[in-house]
């Protein structure tokens, strides 16, 4: 996330937040309010400006937190979608290129 050619594009949309399961008060409740089971970590959300969850990283196959393999990078590219509204089709295509050179 805070790649020099990631970070800049994922700032037009998201805010990021992170949780400490070990040393924030509350963390794992944050997280039960989003999901009904535990996933794994990593796992994220992206929530709107009310709070409420438009997409998460439980694909069907299972929680995708860090998207490795073809399917896991296809679905956090249709949350990427899910959500857009200051990024570009191009931003897009530019974060999932990036994950998948980092993932090589």
């Amino acid at each position: 996330m805070a790649l020099p050619n990631v970070a800049p594009l994922l700032a037009k949309e998201f805010v990021p937040r992170v949780l400490d399961y070990d040393r924030q008060v509350g963390a794992r409740e944050i997280e039960r309010k989003y999901t009904d089971k535990e996933q794994g970590l990593p796992w994220f959300v992206f929530v709107d400006g009310n709070g409420v969850a438009r997409a998460n990283s439980t694909a069907p196959t299972g929680n995708v937190g860090h998207p490795f393999q073809p399917n896991e990078v296809e679905w956090f590219k249709s949350m990427l979608k899910s959500v857009q509204h200051h990024l570009t089709d191009a931003d897009i295509n530019a974060l999932i290129a990036s994950l998948i050179e980092a993932n090589k």
